[in-house]
């Protein structure tokens, strides 16, 4: 009798012992697998990648702590971004345990909403993922606050002001050298009337623009103020000053300072005006008129429709109004951030889309209603 409960205990002991040991190897397995994915993500903050290129380059070691699915949908500089990395969450399977939420903010100009999905709810599986996702997400923080904080070093450093005369200067100097390269090509006395003529239409437009420049370099700042203005006529002035031709269908009127109004148009049509210029593409078109937007109520609108290069852009679309990126050898990358800006203080929008070879611009700007003219914020601009 003894002997078997001597026999009995010794089995037990030893079950015990075994399951200990799978365990604790599991365990350190699991462990293992955990420190080698956290050295992994750690890896990424010290890469090149782009921000919006991280979730792809991170995938595999979150997919191998057992998460099924990353999706991403938010704004980004004024575009919408979304992505999805995985097997697409089932809705009615998806539960509040295997779904995992984080918010992504960065400074008002680019937020990120990302959902983790996992298969197994619970656990130390469960908690090692966790970790990861966690970490992931404030590597994602960490470079979207070094990217803000790049733009607002760089904004402290030359002052707002600094960085709207260095475009406005680049913009005056690309038509100075549009000017001399058509006196250059002119090559009989007809064309080179045809080009004194163009110079002589242009140039009231231009010397508007270096005045306000030699203005505010020598800190005469002027206030801006607010006026009703056709926008048909201030879209074919920055389309002279650019060297193309736009097809303009439509007019309306807009409450805006009209320094706000130029230097948006002329970023906008510089920034692919050179194509236009070489007859690559087709030229520009637009259209203008009053719209009501959820967003903005009744304003104005302006449809402007871009053919893209045979080559396409070489820049993505959601990086169309980022600081700093450029599609452009030499770009400053300002010139579209610029120009959202500038709307955005007029109390307007600027969005764009891509579709079928084509860049669309939609500017949109405040009706001059009366109440406009009650009480108006008197801004220091250039």
């Amino acid at each position: 009798m003894a002997s078997n409960v001597l026999t009995s205990l010794s089995l037990t002991f030893l079950v015990a012992g075994v399951t200990l040991f799978i365990t604790a190897y599991v365990l350190s397995r699991r462990a293992g697998r955990y420190q080698r994915g956290m050295q992994a993500l750690l890896q990424l903050s010290n890469s090149n990648l782009e921000l919006l290129d991280l979730p792809t380059a991170a995938w595999p070691v979150l997919q191998a702590a057992g998460w099924s699915s990353l999706t991403w949908d938010g704004d980004w500089y004024g575009q919408r971004v979304q992505g999805c990395l995985g097997e697409l969450p089932d809705q009615t399977t998806a539960t509040t345990e295997s779904l995992q939420s984080f918010e992504v903010m960065g400074g008002g100009e680019a937020r990120l909403r990302l959902d983790f999905l996992h298969g197994v709810p619970r656990g130390e599986e469960r908690l090692f993922a966790n970790h990861l996702a966690q970490v992931f997400v404030l590597l994602l923080e960490t470079r979207l606050r070094e990217r803000t904080g790049a733009l607002s070093a760089a904004l402290a450093e030359r002052a707002r002001l600094s960085l709207y005369l260095q475009h406005d200067m680049r913009n005056l100097a690309q038509w100075v050298s549009w000017v001399g390269a058509d006196f250059v090509q002119a090559a009989s006395s007809e064309s080179l009337m045809v080009v004194a003529q163009r110079l002589q239409a242009n140039a009231p437009f231009a010397l508007e623009r270096a005045q306000r420049l030699m203005a505010a370099l020598g800190n005469d700042q002027q206030a801006s103020v607010p006026r009703p203005m056709a926008l048909r006529g201030a879209l074919e002035q920055a389309a002279r000053l650019a060297g193309i031709e736009v097809s303009i269908e439509g007019n309306a009127t807009a409450w805006v300072a009209p320094e706000l109004l130029e230097r948006a148009l002329d970023n906008l049509l510089s920034n692919l005006a050179a194509a236009w210029r070489d007859g690559v593409t087709v030229g520009p078109s637009a259209e203008i008129d009053t719209a009501t937007t959820p967003e903005s109520g009744a304003c104005t609108r302006i449809a402007l429709t871009c053919p893209l290069p045979p080559g396409g852009m070489d820049i993505p679309p959601e990086k169309l109004f980022e600081p700093f990126a450029s599609g452009r050898p030499g770009g400053l990358g300002l010139g579209l951030y610029q120009a959202r800006h500038c709307l955005q203080e007029a109390g307007g929008e600027l969005r764009a889309t891509v579709s079928q070879r084509q860049l669309q611009f939609t500017l949109l700007l405040p009706l001059p209603h009366q109440d406009h003219r009650k009480d108006v914020s008197i801004k220091p601009t250039v």
